[in-house]
């Protein structure tokens, strides 16, 4: 079940499909990460009791007897004295599954078929949340603890994984009904301007374009349309000057977030 590793591995991967492991655990390894691999959620409970250095999981949702969601759920009482960050995958994204995963603090929500580069991006970015927690909580918490609390490892990227989450129910939209008869490439412009803002990400004219699912012309149109709204404005960028990066403005932003608040407070999810 596990691979042959030189170094104590800090990442287990679970997943159902041989496949999907062996390809990702050797993707991993050829880019210097370490990991250890479980066919069923049973068998990474027993990897992550038997293994205290192991600090995230990237687990598949749809698994038989115990899914991913399950898994998460276990391992948060299990772990509450050395929590995991949790990475989630998935070939049917939904915003229910979406919501129940941020809701047992995975910090990232990553959508099949996974190129290993984007997996290990994410391992870094899970890494580094928890050293930060770590550390954050090792110099908060007083001499006379009892032990160390749970971090809420959700904290830094919660609002990027919840916006993903709902442009991931426009691809469940697509597939359910008639693809196109809901369209309405403004909103999926602002809802993708939004997720890039928060995950750090500028996203150009082109990209915005092609993101939105609507023809060039329309989609340029619809540009205009929310840039004569004050709700974005287009900038050279300033790493090539023949790219026009598109961004919220301060309106666009605040409604935006007025929008997100709301949404999120109908799942009870608390972004802050």
């Amino acid at each position: 079940m596990d691979g042959q590793i030189k170094t104590a591995p800090r990442v287990l991967l679970v997943d159902d499909d041989p496949d999907v492991l062996i390809e990702l655990q050797e993707g991993l390894g050829l880019l210097g990460i370490a990991s250890l691999t479980a066919s069923t959620a049973v068998d990474a409970l027993d990897l992550v009791q038997r293994n205290d250095d192991l600090k995230v999981i990237v687990t598949d949702l749809q698994m038989p007897r115990i899914d991913g969601i399950e898994l998460l759920r276990k391992l948060s009482v299990q772990r509450r004295k050395h929590p995991m960050a949790a990475i989630v995958i998935t070939g049917h994204a939904s915003l229910d599954r979406a919501v129940g995963a941020l809701r047992l603090q995975a910090v990232d929500f990553l959508q099949k078929p996974l190129a290993t580069e984007e997996v290990a991006h994410a391992i870094t970015r899970a890494f580094a949340l928890v050293e930060d927690a770590a550390a954050e909580l090792e110099a908060q918490e007083p001499p006379e603890s009892h032990g160390p609390r749970p971090p809420d490892l959700r904290a830094h990227y919660l609002r990027a994984h919840y916006l993903r989450a709902l442009v991931a129910a426009r691809a469940d939209r697509d597939a359910i009904f008639q693809a196109g008869l809901f369209s309405d490439p403004a909103w999926e412009m602002m809802l993708d301007l939004a997720v890039a803002e928060a995950s750090q990400r500028p996203i150009s004219v082109t990209s915005l374009c092609i993101a939105s699912g609507a023809p060039a012309t329309t989609a340029l149109r619809r540009i205009d349309d929310l840039e004569a709204a004050g709700l974005v404005t287009r900038t050279p960028d300033a790493c090539d000057r023949r790219r026009i990066i598109v961004v919220l403005t301060d309106h666009g932003r605040g409604r935006m977030e007025a929008f997100v608040r709301r949404q999120a407070d109908r799942f009870g999810i608390t972004l802050d």
